[in-house]
């Protein structure tokens, strides 16, 4: 189970990356669609999956699962927001104290609210779900990043590995 999804998802990066070599904007924002679509498709599978979802379960549970990510991606883009004007300000480094009060507290007003928003999700699925398939769910993500996680590190090692090689190969040739 761990290997197929480590796999798949090994397989999902490597094609994303190579689709980026030379693509424009619109290109770009079209392939972020395809890769946000190849994400749901896979976090549906996993979750049903890993909840052991009834297909009756799953019918009433993945509308209301589409509607919490975008509950959270509207409070994800807000915070973006906020930190793109600072980055913004940055750089013309036109920043006072008050502004980088204001935008804390902004950030994090909406933190407590994406809490909230998860609180409220998960408590919500009482009718629906049993105490273990709440569990999982609560545990869901926090799982899914740290196995992600784990590959990307995992991926970052083979990585400089290879880097090191290409040195090494460098300085005493490619045939000797």
């Amino acid at each position: 189970m761990k290997t197929l999804f480590i796999t798949c998802a090994a397989v999902l990066s490597i094609s994303f990356a190579q689709e980026y070599g030379m693509m424009d904007h619109d290109e770009m924002e079209h392939d972020n669609d395809k890769r946000r679509q190849r994400m749901e498709s896979m976090m549906v599978w996993r979750l049903t999956e890993e909840l052991e979802l009834k297909p009756e379960q799953a019918e009433k549970f993945f509308p209301r699962y589409r509607e919490h990510r975008n509950n959270l991606d509207e409070i994800r883009d807000q915070e973006r927001e906020i930190g793109k004007t600072l980055r913004a300000r940055l750089k013309g480094e036109i920043l006072d104290k008050s502004e980088v009060t204001a935008a804390v507290k902004k950030i994090t007003i909406l933190r407590k609210k994406q809490a909230d928003v998860e609180e409220k999700f998960i408590l919500g699925m009482d009718e629906l779900l049993d105490a273990v398939q709440m569990t999982k769910l609560g545990m869901f993500k926090q799982k899914m990043m740290r196995e992600m996680g784990g590959e990307m590190k995992k991926r970052g090692n083979k990585r400089k590995k290879m880097k090191k090689m290409n040195r090494q190969r460098g300085k005493r040739g490619f045939w000797n």
